[in-house]
């Protein structure tokens, strides 16, 4: 047959059964009464030709009735079911009902586990009317059932007519029981549950951790899938520091501002106020005062300057008793040394408030330090690690440059031992009690030579330590620089045995700087990468300073009693405008009149203040009887404009 069909091929013979396919999928055929030989009507489906029933066998008639695209999909009885029944079961193996105890046994032949019959079930809890069908209830507190969507369908016929031909409504249910009975009981009834899984779930619902106040340093974290934002995006902690980075701040400054109970031993030991300081808190933690260092016992206070209010270290040598009073010269040239890996010393001082004869010397506070030998040797392991090697060249940088300005200013260290170092930071150490031993062992600066000798023979013998991982590793020097040879660069191995070799007038910390040149770049590449790392969280707070400043103008305006002896200034003019704006940014509530706490809507409202940008907003009194338009270029001059008249006032 001719068509002005484009591209029209001889259709197959039973074309007039079949449902075109565009009825299926845009509702019509434009082709319908221009020749196309497929069945329109959605409904009803045609009879096949005369010509091909007598041809049909019965395979072609039962796929013609399972077809998913029939009015109704109800398939009679499975293939397989016909070609099982074919086959007698042997007499000698007991069915699958046979071989389940007597209780299951009811329950299995309850629900026609072996009928060859295919039960028609229903696909969705939808009506006809398109609603959600109510004869299945959902339990929530049952995890098998799932729940009907809480989202109606206006009308079914809409998804298209091949979802009207599947049925997905009908009048029943998956499983008929009572809708009053509860998921959780009619399974137990029904099925055999297994006891332990139940025991598990109860241990589950009922075990749980107790809830806990927040803590200062608990900062929730951006969450993964709102890391990646666009440009203009911006989450509520990009307006403050790392959370890391805060919470070390405010340990510090709760150890800054730590103090004994008045009710506590130790403080009804300790003396109130010592030259001008006062508020002592210990800082050692073990009782037993060890001679080994310095030769005298000696103990930690933290205590505040009543000159600066700052916190100070005033480390105490019991029972010294000063005999040349030219010993208190030798601190001037330590008090003159500022760098970056020694703790400063402030003064040195003499007195008997203790019941004794006590020297005590002055150092800058660093809160939360700790010292290498804390670190790395009073818990020793059976592993005997030592330290990374790239940690280890920033200890040696480190030292290196203390040690050069020390030996450059005529001065030797003599503290450098793992307890006398101490760690501020991460990978951050400075050489502590400079200067005590040139007090307790006066000799006017005759042996500074010899000194100087001995810190770089201390340098090498403390790299060794921490390379091997224990302090008795320099008393058996062969081995531990064969297992250094095994572990570290060739560097490393060189330094060291040049640090150990023999005093002489040749030997300096200089050599000493120039092997390392190498790795003191690195360090100071480190350094600047630090840097910029905490001047990128110094800009996050820079932001919140200039928004506590535009606040602080806001709070010097709103609300104030009078001005020029005018009780209703803060009502009139450009004031009521601001006012209105702090109701606007402050004390929004939603439509059931509960309060709106909204970082980001401050954060941005006060931003455009800033910015005076021309976006216009609307300001309505609390009465709701006035409604103003106005934009925040506006505001800001307002702001600006009453901010100079209190200033005129001063």
């Amino acid at each position: 047959m001719q068509t002005d069909m484009p591209g029209a091929r001889t259709p197959p013979r039973n074309a007039k059964s079949r449902l075109c396919r565009n009825v299926v999928i845009h509702g019509y055929c434009k082709y319908e009464n221009r020749g196309c030989e497929y069945n329109h009507d959605a409904g009803v489906q045609s009879k096949p030709p005369s010509g091909s029933q007598s041809n049909s066998s019965p395979v072609a008639e039962t796929k013609t009735k399972l077809r998913v695209d029939s009015p109704v999909f109800t398939p009679t009885k499975s293939l397989a079911g016909d070609i099982l029944a074919s086959f007698p079961p042997k007499a000698s193996e007991p069915t699958v009902a046979q071989q389940l105890p007597a209780a299951q046994r009811a329950t299995y032949e309850q629900y026609g586990a072996g009928d060859s019959e295919v039960q028609p079930f229903e696909l969705s809890p939808y009506n006809r009317s398109g609603s959600v069908s109510t004869s299945t209830v959902h339990d929530p507190a049952s995890p098998f059932v799932v729940p009907p969507p809480q989202v109606g369908i206006s009308d079914l016929s809409t998804l298209g007519h091949s979802m009207n031909r599947m049925s997905l409504s009908g009048q029943q249910t998956l499983t008929e029981r009572p809708s009053s009975q509860s998921h959780a009981s009619y399974y137990q009834q029904n099925a055999q549950v297994d006891p332990y899984f139940v025991q598990q779930q109860q241990q589950q619902m009922t075990v749980l951790a107790p809830q806990q106040p927040l803590q200062y340093h608990l900062y929730s974290s951006a969450l993964p899938h709102i890391s990646n934002l666009h440009p203009h995006q911006k989450t509520i902690h990009a307006f403050f520091m790392s959370d890391r980075l805060r919470e070390e701040l405010q340990r510090k400054s709760e150890a800054v501002q730590q103090v004994l109970d008045p009710t506590s031993p130790d403080y009804q030991q300790l003396p109130v106020e010592i030259h001008h300081y006062h508020t002592f808190y210990p800082l050692d933690l073990h009782r037993d005062r060890s001679t080994k260092v310095f030769g005298y016992p000696t103990w930690v206070y933290k205590a505040f300057s009543s000159i600066d209010g700052k916190p100070y270290v005033l480390r105490r040598v019991e029972g010294f008793r000063l005999s040349n009073e030219g010993a208190m010269s030798s601190i001037e040239g330590w008090r003159r040394i500022r760098h970056a890996n020694i703790v400063s010393i402030r003064e040195a001082f003499t007195t008997k408030a203790f019941g004794d004869h006590s020297l005590v010397f002055v150092y800058d506070y660093h809160p939360l330090s700790t010292t290498i030998y804390a670190k790395y040797f009073s818990h020793p392991s059976h592993s005997n690690t030592g330290v990374p090697e790239k940690n280890l060249w920033s200890f040696i940088t480190q030292l290196a440059s203390a040690l050069k300005t020390i030996h450059s200013a005529g001065l030797a260290a003599r503290t450098i031992e793992p307890s006398k170092i101490l760690m501020t930071g991460k990978n951050r150490i400075r050489l502590n009690c400079c200067g005590i031993f040139d007090m307790l062992t006066y000799d006017a600066g005759k042996n500074i030579p010899s000194h100087q000798q001995e810190d770089l023979l201390h340098f090498g013998q403390l790299i060794v330590a921490l390379a091997c991982g224990s302090l008795a590793a320099v008393h058996n020097l062969p081995k531990s620089i064969e297992y250094i040879v095994r572990h570290y660069s060739v560097d490393m191995k060189n330094v060291i045995l040049y640090l150990l070799s023999k005093p002489s007038s040749y030997k300096s910390i200089d050599d000493v700087v120039t092997m390392i040149g190498p790795r003191i770049l690195h360090e100071i590449n480190s350094a600047h990468h630090y840097n910029d790392l905490l001047e990128g969280d110094l800009c996050r707070e820079l932001e919140n300073g200039r928004l506590v400043r535009l606040l602080c103008k806001l709070g010097f305006i709103n609300e104030r009693p009078e001005f020029n002896m005018d009780p209703t200034w803060t009502e009139t003019g450009d004031r009521y405008l601001l006012k209105l704006f702090r109701d606007y940014v402050f004390h929004q509530v939603d439509e059931n009149g509960s309060p709106i706490v909204d970082m980001a809507h401050v954060i941005q409202c006060l931003n455009k203040l800033d910015a005076g940008i021309d976006e216009k907003l609307m300001l309505t009194s609390r009465d709701e009887q006035s409604c103003l338009i106005v934009t925040y270029k506006e505001l800001r001059h307002c702001i600006e404009n009453t901010f100079q008249e209190l200033l005129k006032q001063q």
